[in-house]
Parts: C-alpha cells; structure tokens; sequence
C-alpha cells in the first residue's frame, strides 16, 4: 500500500474513533451495529483495515455524519472542479445539496481507487 492510501485509511480511523468516543460508545457498540466483531473496529480504528463504502455509509449514520466528515478537508480548487463539471452534467441547475452529495462521491470514489 502507497504512503498516500496508508495515511488516508489511518486518517478515517482516527476519524471513526473520534465520533465514536464523542457519542461514548464501546467499539463493542459499534460492531453490534454494524454486525461486525470488535476486533474489525478495533482495525478500522488503527488503520490496519480499510473501512469498504457500506462501513462509513452506516458510521455515517450511527454517529449523525456525513461520510464526507471522515475524510480529510479538500482544496477549493477541487471543489471547483466538482462544481464545473456538475454544472456541466444534462445542462442541469444543481441545488448546494445535490452539489454537496456530488463532492461526498467523488470522495468516495477516490478513496476506493487508493485501497
């Protein structure tokens, strides 16, 4: 695994255990929710296992995030991007919430590419 894919998984790990001690729950919790063992939390948690798209989408939801909160902040210039070429798409006007859950996938979309 690259440097760049390695920081980006320790990243969302610190991420899931910052939400999780926030919301004072047990990894124990955490993996009766998503039907998991602690153990896998515990990995998500240090790094060690990359948390797949349907893992944040239900962290995402038991700790009231976005799955965007777990990654690191982006550049305006990537943002602009986003915005360009959804603005571009159908020749459709987008809402700031459509244009918001675009840049979340992008997201997703990349960090999956890496791991």
């Amino acid at each position: 695994m690259e440097g760049r894919e390695r920081d980006l998984q320790k990243y969302i790990g610190a991420k899931i255990k910052e939400f999780r001690e926030d919301k004072k729950i047990t990894q124990n919790d955490v993996a009766l929710f998503l039907n998991t063992t602690r153990q896998t939390i515990s990995r998500y948690e240090s790094g060690d296992r990359a948390a797949n798209q349907d893992v944040l989408f239900g962290l995402a939801s038991l700790f009231n995030k976005t799955v965007d909160e777990f990654f690191p902040p982006r550049n305006n210039e990537e943002n602009k991007q986003i915005e360009t070429i959804a603005a571009h798409h159908d020749g459709e006007d987008w809402s700031e919430e459509e244009l918001e859950e675009i840049k979340r996938f992008k997201e997703f979309v990349k960090a999956k590419r890496k791991i």
